[in-house]
């Protein structure tokens, strides 16, 4: 059957720019040497592995890995392998409403319950054939970034097979079967089975009840369907009498009184989807548009959107919805829509560049010759490091942070000191230090990874420990680290173009390389993955590389997150690249509004759960549960604290006022004077977010100390970004 694309509502004007150019479409620099993953994936052949690029941040990373038996979270499904479980091999699908929910204790300090996660191991109905046993193999075809192709075959067999497209956000679980005796097995248990008439011509349609008082449909389609004749053979069985080929079911989780709803989407699937968009001044229009197969009564699919979808969609997709809505795992309610494509509309924060911005009305910049001789002697002191052998460490993530706090210095001296011997000084010291990243030449070099086809770290390989920098190696929080070096290199080669210097030309190659990696916007770039970290779906990042859970993917560092879409932004303007200037700010405005729903959290939020709000931040959000604490200990200052580095002027924009008071005046306004050590300074350049005078009477203090300062932060660029935002007193 042919794929159907509905038509992409964007029309490109004479002034817009498609967002979603390619950054470059050549072969990577020699500078990386190139090297075979010490962990291959699972289910691909080695032809694929060698001719397509393969996501490692994405929702079905578990099934390329170790057992192949840890869920994917298409969401609002979870799928796994049952691989012998209750003796099924098929498919498990299952999806679990709010009330089903394990909360943990509530906290002594938050008032807010430590947790909340999702059932694991459900399997309301398991997509299987009679003819899958331990013989079965779980494959893998067409890795994308919102799908992915599942078969389970029979013995290794490539002609009787169960194929299932998994598809982020599609109303029905979909299963062809080729060459095989179906049945659904179900761990619920089923309480009824009934053949009811079905809304479509050459169509079976069963109803289907189970013990725990959900209700889900069944629909068979295509070539074989009038063989096919379903019977429950037991309280966890249903069977087909004989095999069928081609055969298509889908099953989905109905509530109550929307069956119609399911009856006119019914027959048509989704396969996968892509992303699309342009921009025109501070407007952008973008869609994801899932490519179908099969006919449905209404020409379209049922697909669920997320909170931060509904809230930007465009006129004519709204009037899609379809009345029906279900619980998501940690993202609040789901909305069924009646179509094949989510037309949304943003507004870009184009206005905020490289200088401190605030979003509180009426504050701007006060720089007082006071507030400018704090600033330049702090510099001077910066500036007297040793940036070399500071820099120069056995981690990209503690790297890249040293280079940014560096770069601002230098940025403040050109841009706001307007002191040519200080910029001078700090550019040359900068620039050799980074000289050593760029040739390649740090303690665990980077290497371009020719079987998930990305920029790794050489740390693991060379230690044998995965977890070396964070998991680089293994594709966890390449965003975090390399968002780090972009930023920078944006703040210095704003400085370098200014002064019409050629340092951007030297090492634009090396900073599009690091954003090909993680944020590669097109498919004709054939070296990396689209969006390796981003999330167009999610609207925001995951973190988590080529480890298997069984919650998901997890994203920690909210803050972290956009300051590498604040640096690709930058960055983009500083080579003079409108597309990657425009994408950076639609991944920003898609994140504030995302963040702003699912990871901080105001007091009248109604997504997250209300004995979760207390918390302010989530702290570890993942597909199936949400745990308000840190991988590094669970101190309360980490924990809200790594939702704020770094301080940066895009801070302002996601992390609005009333949030940051709001969590101010609950947690932090008691905690933030018992600190000593740099979670002290982040904790108070955090409330310039709400009260730069404050703030800066800290920084101003003559009891200020040096310890306050986290490795990534100075004083320099603290006291010139609240200077910049109002804050300076004197």
């Amino acid at each position: 059957m042919d794929d159907k694309v509905e038509d992409n509502f964007i029309e490109a004007g004479s002034s817009s720019i498609d967002m979603f150019q390619a950054i470059s479409k050549s072969a990577v620099s020699s500078t990386f040497s190139t090297t075979q993953h010490p962990l291959q994936p699972l289910g691909l052949s080695q032809k694929q592995i060698d001719s397509i690029t393969i996501p490692t941040n994405n929702f079905y990373t578990n099934l390329m890995l170790g057992d192949q038996d840890q869920p994917a979270f298409t969401y609002p499904y979870s799928v796994f392998w049952s691989k012998g479980a209750n003796n099924d091999y098929g498919l498990a699908v299952s999806l679990t409403n709010a009330n089903q929910r394990t909360y943990g204790p509530v906290n002594s300090t938050t008032k807010a319950v430590e947790y909340y996660e999702n059932p694991g191991g459900m399997k309301s109905i398991s997509l299987s054939a009679h003819e899958l046993d331990d013989t079965t193999t779980l494959n893998l075809t067409n890795p994308d970034h919102f799908s992915v192709n599942v078969l389970l075959n029979k013995s290794g067999s490539t002609t009787d097979y169960l194929e299932i497209p998994l598809v982020q956000g599609t109303g029905f679980i979909t299963g062809v079967y080729h060459n095989l005796k179906p049945y659904f097995f179900s761990n619920v248990g089923f309480n009824s089975l009934t053949k009811v008439t079905a809304p479509m011509s050459n169509m079976q349609k069963y109803n289907i009840s189970l013990n725990d008082g959900s209700n889900w449909v069944l629909y068979a389609s295509g070539r074989s369907v009038n063989s096919l004749s379903l019977s429950m053979s037991s309280g966890t069985k249903i069977a087909a009498a004989t095999a069928v080929d081609e055969l298509v079911i889908q099953v989905a989780k109905v509530p109550s009184g929307t069956a119609s709803v399911f009856d006119k989407n019914a027959g048509m699937y989704a396969i996968s989807a892509n992303v699309s968009g342009t921009a025109s001044g501070s407007s952008a229009q973008y869609s994801i548009t899932w490519n179908t197969q099969g006919t449905s009564k209404s020409g379209s699919i049922l697909l669920y959107a997320l909170q931060h979808h509904k809230d930007s969609f465009s006129s004519s997709t709204k009037k899609k919805y379809a009345g029906v809505t279900v619980d998501s795992l940690t993202k609040g309610t789901m909305y069924g829509y009646s179509t094949t494509t989510f037309n949304m509309k943003e507004t870009l924060p184009t206005n905020i560049q490289f200088a401190p911005w605030t979003s509180i009305p009426g504050m701007s910049a006060k720089y007082t010759n006071t507030a400018l001789g704090l600033i330049t002697k702090a510099a001077v002191s910066d500036i007297a490091l040793n940036f070399t052998e500071i820099s120069n460490l056995n981690t990209m993530y503690y790297s890249g942070k040293i280079f940014d706090k560096l770069a601002y210095v230098c940025w403040v001296s050109h841009n706001i000191l307007k002191n040519t011997a200080l910029t001078n000084s700090c550019l040359s010291k900068w620039k050799s230090a980074f000289a050593i990243f760029t040739s390649n030449k740090q303690t665990y070099p980077l290497l371009y990874d020719k079987t998930y086809k990305g920029i790794i770290s050489s740390g693991a390989i060379a230690t044998g420990d995965s977890l070396q920098d964070f998991g680089n190696t293994y594709y966890n929080d390449h965003h975090f680290h390399y968002g780090y070096f972009i930023h920078a290199a944006a703040l210095i080669g704003s400085i370098d173009n200014d002064l019409g210097g050629s340092w951007v030309k030297q090492n634009k190659e090396y900073i599009n390389t690091l954003i090909r990696d993680v944020a590669n916007p097109s498919k004709t770039d054939t070296y990396f993955p689209v969006y390796r970290m981003f999330s167009w779906f999610h609207g925001h990042s995951w973190a988590a590389g080529l480890f298997e859970s069984g919650d998901g993917k997890d994203e920690e560092s909210s803050s972290e997150d956009y300051n590498h879409a604040y640096g690709i932004k930058l960055w983009g303007n500083v080579i003079g690249d409108s597309s990657m200037e425009a994408r950076g700010n639609l991944m920003l405005a898609v994140t504030r509004r995302a963040m702003n729903l699912y990871f901080l959290l105001e007091t009248n939020n109604t997504v997250q759960p209300s004995q979760f709000i207390g918390n302010k931040v989530t702290g570890i959000i993942y597909e199936n549960k949400v745990d308000h604490t840190t991988f590094f200990g669970d101190l309360l200052q980490y924990i809200q604290g790594i939702h704020m580095i770094p301080i940066t002027p895009i801070s302002s924009y996601i992390r609005n006022p009333t949030f940051v008071q709001q969590e101010w005046s609950s947690l932090i306004e008691d905690l933030a004077p018992t600190l000593t050590d740099g979670w002290k300074g982040i904790m108070y350049a955090n409330q310039a977010l709400f009260d730069p005078k404050s703030a800066y009477g800290f920084f101003n203090s003559t009891n200020f100390n040096y310890n306050y300062l986290d490795d990534g932060a100075s004083l320099t660029w603290y006291l010139a970004y609240i200077a910049g935002v109002g804050g300076a007193t004197v």
